[in-house]
């Protein structure tokens, strides 16, 4: 019977040989990759990748700037066409000679607004191509940079989208690419709701308020609100634009006094409708203590202010007043002012004859047949 012995260093070799063949024909690694994309206002270059020195030839040390050049009709003999990340005045040593496209646009050059990590270029001047790294790079080790060119737009920059690369070998990473993507627009979707405390509770009226982003869509919305988890009643249909949150409101009335109520917020846009969770306040009884929050002073002066604060009746004549001092004694007040009803309204005091560079305290005071209720102590400094 033949031994197959004979034949096993035969068939090794073979497998090594093929193994070799298929190893020696994979694709080479990307190398350095730039990519200039315009996000929000500016537009954005990010570098990143390993650099093979191998077939390039150390030309000079040097100095250079994060910059876009994408074309020039200097050349050859002043013109500078390329792109560079990284800081700004980075030591740099440069190798030639790298092969590529000769424009990647219409104009240049621009300057970054801005740039940060390792130091990394391409060029094209007057005596050929150019690959720029740190001074002192170690051949291999990757690299990643940044330049932002703020305020700017692909237009005023004069780059072409499109994919641009450079090379001087067929190994792995013997090359540099330019990637100028399209603009990243927001990211468009359903509305985003939260239901917030309501605000200003009164025996027969209250303010609903939340916070809604429109995700980048026209997006109306409203409150939901009623004395059960069913609501019933809505506020009317208001309409925002936008990629931000911001806060918003709905005013309701002719709800019934000492009364438990739930809420939410309610948005669509033509992604989706969104609904807030469920919030509840209780109304206030018919009448009672006056209700009075301090709000900031304003049009303070050298010898003069005006005091404000938030006032609600409860449902009962009411006398108003402010008291203001350079300590919390106060010893000063504003003439009295009468309101009545059950709605929160705001209540201002003109102050005079104060002294200059001071700093004043103050509160509002209220008082009707049920009692007397103080706002918190605030301040102010005079001019």
């Amino acid at each position: 019977m033949k031994s197959f012995k004979f034949f096993k260093p035969a068939l090794a070799t073979t497998l090594g040989i093929v193994l070799g063949c298929l190893l020696s024909v994979r694709p080479a690694q990307a190398g350095y990759t730039v990519t200039l994309q315009q996000i929000g206002p500016n537009v954005v270059a990010t570098g990143s990748g390993p650099i093979n020195l191998t077939g390039l030839t150390f030309f000079q040390s040097g100095s250079l700037d994060p910059q876009v050049s994408p074309y020039s009709m200097l050349l050859p003999l002043h013109g500078i066409i390329g792109i560079s990340t990284g800081p700004t005045s980075s030591n740099v040593d440069i190798y030639s000679s790298p092969t590529g496209p000769t424009s990647f646009g219409t104009r240049g050059p621009t300057a970054a607004s801005s740039g940060s990590g390792d130091m990394v270029g391409i060029a094209r001047i007057f005596w050929g191509s150019s690959l720029s790294v740190p001074t002192g790079y170690v051949s291999g080790t990757a690299l990643s940079g940044m330049a932002i060119y703020t305020g700017k737009t692909f237009a005023t920059l004069g780059v072409t989208p499109g994919t641009y690369v450079w090379t001087w070998g067929i190994g792995a990473n013997q090359k540099f690419t330019l990637k100028i993507l399209p603009a990243i627009l927001p990211a468009n979707g359903p509305p985003i709701v939260t239901t917030n405390p309501a605000a200003f509770i009164a025996s027969f009226s209250a303010t609903l308020k939340g916070s809604l982003n429109p995700d980048g869509l026209s997006t109306t919305f409203h409150f939901q609100y009623g004395t059960t988890t069913s609501y019933g009643l809505t506020t009317a249909p208001q309409t925002q634009t936008g990629d931000t949150s911001r806060p918003v409101s709905g005013n309701i009335n002719s709800l019934a006094a000492h009364t438990t109520y739930h809420f939410r917020i309610v948005a669509s846009n033509t992604a989706g409708t969104t609904f807030g969770s469920d919030e509840t306040f209780t109304t206030l009884s018919p009448t009672g203590f006056p209700i009075v929050t301090a709000k900031p002073a304003t049009n303070v002066a050298t010898f003069a202010a005006t005091l404000n604060g938030l006032l609600d009746p409860h449902g009962l004549t009411t006398s108003v007043y402010f008291q203001c001092g350079t300590t919390t004694n106060y010893g000063r007040t504003t003439a009295v002012q009468s309101q009545t009803g059950n709605t929160f309204r705001n209540i201002a005091a003109n102050i005079v004859g104060l002294a200059g560079n001071t700093t004043y305290h103050f509160r509002i005071v209220a008082t009707n047949s049920v009692g007397t209720r103080y706002g918190s102590d605030r301040t102010f400094t005079t001019q």
